[in-house]
């Protein structure tokens, strides 16, 4: 999204729904306990992957060089297999997603970048910034909502399971219910707990940004600012209360 606003894009930022970053995974059956362990090993994911494109920061954070890995093109669908197949010995996937590997691998596989905050990667809610100054209620009604219905969720997750699984087919109540934890702690840091579910932290976006200009590069630098707005709902009680 910010190398798309330096290229000209009209895009904001209106919430941070996951307040922490998606984490690399990996099976600790091949000996590969935490970041150190990574060198000399293979890592399966898409070339456009956000894992691999940042990376050299990651390594950087976590104190190990950015070649000492070998990377393998493997499809999203293909990384299950390619891990069981001992064709690569790391994956790279989203934290909300782990209970499918816990699953089919037990309880060896296990989240391996906890305290290794390097990877800017979060989910946001954007919009297109002359369809917000055109439509200003429809945003801000859209805003407001979103939250509200995380925070109902949060309170009490049966209504929201059943809506799920009633329009969607294929998923079951044990791994939604599963990820709705993980999800929970994607969403909660200091500022969702404090200001407001979804609250945008400023300063790190500064950070996010000179993170994007070292590794990705930005075709025409811009005000971080202008990227991102917090006027939104304080949902801040209600998130603290539900959880």
């Amino acid at each position: 999204m910010l190398v798309a606003k330096s290229k000209g894009a009209d895009v904001v930022a209106l919430m941070s729904i996951y307040a922490n970053t998606a984490k690399l995974l990996l099976l600790k059956s091949y000996g590969v306990n935490g970041p150190k362990d990574f060198v000399g090993h293979k890592i399966g994911n898409p070339p456009g992957d956000a894992s691999r494109v940042m990376w050299p920061a990651f390594a950087k954070a976590a104190g190990i060089a950015p070649d000492a890995v070998t990377f393998v093109n493997i499809g999203p669908t293909a990384k299950i297999a390619a891990l069981k197949s001992h064709t690569v010995d790391i994956i790279s996937d989203f934290y909300n997603e782990h209970d499918l590997k816990v699953i089919e691998f037990g309880q060896t596989s296990a989240p391996s970048i906890e305290g290794h905050r390097a990877e800017p990667v979060r989910q946001f809610t954007i919009v297109n910034g002359a369809y917000m100054a055109k439509n200003p209620k429809v945003v801000e009604e859209f805003r407001s909502g979103q939250p509200e219905g995380l925070c109902a969720c949060v309170a009490d997750l049966a209504p929201c399971l059943k809506a799920l699984l009633d329009q969607a087919s294929g998923l079951t109540r044990r791994t939604r219910s599963g990820q709705w934890e993980r999800i929970k702690y994607l969403m909660t840091d200091e500022f969702t707990t404090t200001k407001g579910l979804g609250w945008i932290d400023g300063e790190r976006m500064k950070r996010d940004y000179e993170l994007v200009q070292t590794y990705l590069g930005m075709e025409k630098p811009f005000d971080v600012t202008t990227a991102f707005s917090t006027r939104m709902l304080d949902a801040a009680s209600r998130w603290m209360r539900a959880r």
